[in-house]
């Protein structure tokens, strides 16, 4: 009996610490402290940029490519959010399918970056930002669609 009490108190101590969360600090130094990649987004004055379209927010990129779920999770694991469309890319939907904002950020080994918005036309699909272009990923949610989380504060 003492040896099934043990067990249970032992594994419901080891499943508390898997979901343990941390909030990290939000600077380039807390991003890097769980191996992200500080990105600060381009300033309304900048070239290519204005009050509308560049807010000079900084994200937080995850170190590896990962499924929609497991992007929402990893932001939430460092005590913060999967950053909204809206912030990542402002009013990017009525200017060509452009992202100002984070233009030319994504290297060419980075998929793309996750955003919490569905497409307009299809719920099931999530759009994604990489290298500045918008586009929608067909199969958001599957194990097979990896794009980088993308977190903000």
């Amino acid at each position: 009996m003492k040896k099934n009490i043990f067990l249970l108190v032992l594994g419901l101590t080891v499943a508390t610490a898997a979901h343990a969360e941390t909030t990290i600090e939000w600077t380039q130094a807390g991003c890097q402290s769980v191996g992200g990649t500080w990105i600060t987004a381009h300033s309304p004055t900048d070239s290519g940029c204005d009050a509308n379209h560049c807010n000079g927010m900084n994200f937080c990129r995850s170190p590896n490519s990962m499924n929609l779920f497991s992007a929402l999770v990893w932001c939430k694991s460092i005590g913060h959010q999967l950053t909204d469309f809206e912030t990542a890319c402002p009013n990017a939907m009525s200017s060509g399918n452009t992202c100002a904002n984070l233009k030319g950020w994504n290297p060419p080994n980075v998929s793309g970056d996750w955003t919490t918005m569905p497409s307009p036309t299809n719920s099931n699909r999530m759009v994604f930002i990489a290298g500045g272009t918008i586009y929608l990923d067909h199969s958001a949610g599957t194990k097979s669609s990896t794009r980088y989380a993308l977190c903000k504060k």
